[in-house]
């Protein structure tokens, strides 16, 4: 006859119950458990408690990170146009939610969105001359209206010239404008078309999320505001 040596079934069934976690104690003082309920099954009479889903903040990160995706989407370089402006412009037109922001966003980029918010009283940027009416960033894209030296309108977005139609540098001259432009050569609209080059180049209205032949795209809104200011013989430099 075997013996049983004494303490070893408690010993065993407190090991398990430590493998077990703590839903193991009944075993130990002799309780029956009920089993483990399935992945995904809620047991009857507990109640889960869920966070909410954390709302979007309408914001210049959620802006920018639109602006950014849609010139992914068409592959473009997302330096082709300045998304800070985009962003201030659109926020500047208080859309309520995400999804209006995503709508004005992606209509500013096509050049149809929301204008810019007054422009402050603010110095020109170095590289434009008191003489100038209107100035464009060529490399940061962006372009100012301005008044003995001082912004009266912008920094506004704008695209230029591509890979071998670069925007030409320099002072040039108001030489003409024209309301409602087509351009023959590339066979597109360019409203509000105010000429500074005898080569064609112009501020109109254009996409702002695809590069130029050597003109200077602005939104509706802008363009509008150069072809309504800028007058034949002012000065205007691009750098």
């Amino acid at each position: 006859m075997s013996h049983r040596r004494p303490g070893r079934a408690p010993l065993a069934v407190l090991a398990a119950a430590g493998l077990l976690g703590a839903g193991a104690a009944g075993v130990v003082t002799g309780a029956t458990s009920d089993p483990a309920p399935s992945a995904g099954v809620r047991p009857a009479g507990v109640t889960v408690s869920e966070a909410p889903p954390r709302p979007v903040t309408v914001d210049e990160q959620l802006v920018r990170s639109v602006a950014r995706q849609v010139l992914l989407e068409q592959d473009r370089d997302p330096a082709l146009t300045d998304v800070d402006l985009i962003a201030r412009d659109v926020l500047a037109a208080a859309p309520p939610d995400p999804a209006a922001a995503d709508l004005l966003t992606r209509q500013s980029l096509l050049g149809v969105g929301p204008g810019p918010p007054a422009a402050p009283d603010t110095p020109a940027p170095p590289q434009c001359p008191p003489t100038a009416r209107a100035c464009v960033d060529v490399d940061g894209k962006r372009a100012w209206m301005l008044d003995g030296g001082r912004v009266t309108y912008g920094p506004v977005p704008v695209t230029t010239g591509k890979p071998g139609y670069e925007t030409t540098r320099g002072a040039h001259r108001i030489l003409r404008h024209v309301r409602h432009d087509h351009s023959r050569l590339f066979d597109s609209p360019m409203p509000y078309s105010t000429y500074f080059t005898v080569g064609g180049m112009a501020f109109h209205q254009g996409r702002l999320d695809e590069p130029s032949h050597g003109c200077v795209h602005l939104g509706r809104e802008a363009a509008a505001h150069f072809f309504a200011h800028l007058e034949v013989g002012d000065e205007i430099v691009a750098f």
